[in-house]
């Protein structure tokens, strides 16, 4: 007898035993796509909150009128009595012409000194590698009251040594105009923009420089023939992106361009929100707002359709690619006078201002009887000046940004790249989001929903709300970092863990975190100093509890006290500088690292 005859209803067990496993199999594939989402929607939740409540909060305040929580219908009266004000269309026409002569003067200097840094045997490289870290990490008004030390009609030692030596009676140089601010701006983004370009120029193939110089090309015409335009789709995006950025910049408008009643759109917010007399005025700080946002968008759209065309002007392939150093020769002496012209006006002039300010009991010019009453008071009164507070404040900023910036930044861009999320796009956008809105815009509208929830969250005034703005800030660079770094780790690292009945976040914890540790340790630092240096945000959201340095010397300046801000300036400055060698030091070694791997 068979076995199925000597077991009735075998058949009948066996299909039921086989859907059992069946449904079992569905659920738990079942479970492990909705675990997969689960994080996805957890992330998106989290970033759609922290980056698109402000964003839409800058469309209410544009709709409403009176302050957060009065009860008001929605109107566009805001629009129309910030668009039709009479000074709108001069300010607008400040904004272009501010951000465009930022780029213009930032792209002159930048140019030449990366092509110099990374295609030539340009001597002292590691000490100018250092001086640009540290211009990039001093807060950039600190640099604008350092010019108008140096340039001021009033106070400016240039102006006062004119009338001492020659008996000028009127200022010979003024930094209060359009230009100036420009200048000084410019000047500022010169680092950064360095930064950017580096990697291109470093990667360019020497043979189409050697090409040229065969065909009896000088090394100008090189540069302007072959180097700038195998390059252009790098700088087309460099350029871009330090628009974006000039257009939402606020330091050295308010600083350089308030004593001249010279505004752009970011500092007509600023004013708006925090005025000397009466209330602020939401409404036509969001309607303003708004527009900066358009603006912004716009030119995130046109950077990333310049990123795009880069595949394009590829010149390095596997074969035949020699990395080169072109000699200078003789020409090395005009190189070193240009980099040092550009150290010069960037570094020694402003920061020299400084410090020689705060040497002294109030500004004046350099001279014999002025070399008489250096003194340090100036340092030691400090402590009793400002108190413990600030350095307090400062601490917990430099600590708790990186630290969550960093861990948001991590857990976005593992559900981007390493998890199957259909909305992985729009994740990836939101966190973006912050590099394409104005910061001044977050810190406004942080500000608006604070004292709208005020009974709820009661974080306004507080350094809480500054940690917060801060955060979401910097989750756009935090986010392209880890994403450039997770993509190069290869998804067998993370399945042989699950293999070993690793949950995706242990594996998340104990595999690839690990891995990314050297990223993730340079990106914090460098988040750290950001929120160190940055400004705008802290400004904007300050109160009597929640004064930090950068925001502390920005009212002693205002308050008419130089040699104080001259004093708290260069400590500043003496905090960074190492840090700056230190960062030298981590760059040198990942290269070395990347060196040795090829």
């Amino acid at each position: 007898m068979s076995a199925k005859a000597a077991a009735p209803g075998g058949s009948l067990g066996s299909a039921k035993v086989r859907s059992a496993l069946a449904r079992v199999g569905f659920a738990r594939g079942l479970t492990r796509e909705m675990t997969g989402h689960g994080f996805g929607y957890t992330a998106l939740a989290l970033v759609g909150l922290l980056v698109g409540a402000p964003v839409l909060a800058v469309v209410l305040m544009s709709l409403r009128a009176g302050l957060p929580g009065q009860a008001s219908p929605l109107t566009l009266e805001n629009y129309h009595r910030a668009y039709a004000d009479p000074i709108f269309l001069q300010v607008l026409l400040n904004t272009f012409f501010f951000a465009g002569g930022t780029v213009l003067v930032a792209l002159i200097f930048t140019l030449p000194m990366v092509w110099l840094f990374n295609r030539t045997d340009l001597p002292g490289r590691e000490a100018i590698f250092v001086f640009l870290i540290t211009s990039f990490l001093v807060p950039v008004f600190l640099r604008a009251i350092g010019w108008i030390l140096v340039f001021s009609p009033e106070v400016g030692l240039l102006n006062s040594a004119a009338r001492s030596v020659f008996g000028a009676e009127r200022p010979i140089f003024s930094i209060y105009n359009i230009t100036g601010m420009a200048f000084v701006q410019g000047l500022a983004l010169v680092p950064a923009s360095f930064f950017m370009l580096s990697a291109a120029f470093r990667a360019m193939d020497p043979a189409l420089e050697e090409a040229s110089y065969i065909c009896g090309a000088s090394r100008l015409r090189t540069l302007l023939r072959i180097n700038i335009p195998a390059s252009w789709p790098a700088i087309a995006a460099v350029m871009v992106y330090m628009l974006m950025l000039a257009v939402s910049l606020f330091e050295v408008p308010a600083v350089v361009g308030w004593p001249a009643r010279i505004f752009v759109l970011s500092s007509l917010i600023y004013f708006a929100v925090t005025p000397n007399v009466g209330l602020p005025k939401y409404g036509i700080a969001g309607a303003y707002g708004l527009l900066m946002m358009a603006l912004g968008l716009i030119l995130a759209y046109l950077y990333f359709r310049v990123i795009r065309e880069t595949r394009k002007y590829a010149v390095v392939t596997g074969r035949g690619y020699r990395p080169k150093m072109l000699r200078l020769g003789r020409w090395k002496y005009a190189a070193m006078a240009f980099v040092g012209v550009y150290l010069a006006l960037d570094f020694v002039l402003p920061f020299g201002a400084l410090l020689w300010v705060s040497l002294l009991p109030h500004a004046q010019v350099f001279s014999v009887e002025a070399l008489s009453k250096l003194t340090l008071v100036n340092y030691r009164q400090i402590p009793d000046l400002i108190g413990v507070r600030p350095f307090i404040n400062t601490m917990f900023l430099v600590l708790l940004v990186p630290t969550l910036s960093m861990s948001l930044s991590i857990f976005v861009s593992w559900v981007v790249v390493r998890q199957r999320f259909r909305l992985g796009g729009v994740l990836d956008a939101f966190a973006f989001l912050p590099l394409a809105v104005p910061q001044i815009l977050f810190a406004v509208a942080l500000a608006y929903l604070a004292l709208l929830f005020r009974e709820v969250l009661p974080i306004y005034g507080s350094v809480f709300i500054i940690v917060l703005a801060h955060t979401i800030a910097y989750l756009a660079y935090g986010s392209r970092t880890m994403n450039g770094v997770m993509v190069q780790i290869h998804h067998e690292l993370e399945e042989s863990g699950r293999v070993c009945g690793s949950s995706k976040l242990r594996v998340l914890w104990r595999i690839v975190i690990p891995l990314m540790a050297g990223a993730v340790v340079n990106a914090w630092l460098w988040i750290s100093l950001l929120s160190y240096r940055e400004v705008t945000m802290a400004l904007t959201l300050r109160g009597p509890d929640n004064v930090v340095l950068a925001t502390l010397i920005w009212q002693l300046w205002f308050s008419g006290l130089a040699p104080e801000v001259g004093a708290l300036g260069v400590m500043l400055i003496a905090v960074v500088v190492p840090i700056a060698w230190l960062a030298r030091s981590v760059f040198a070694s990942i290269a070395k690292g990347y060196s040795d791997g090829r």
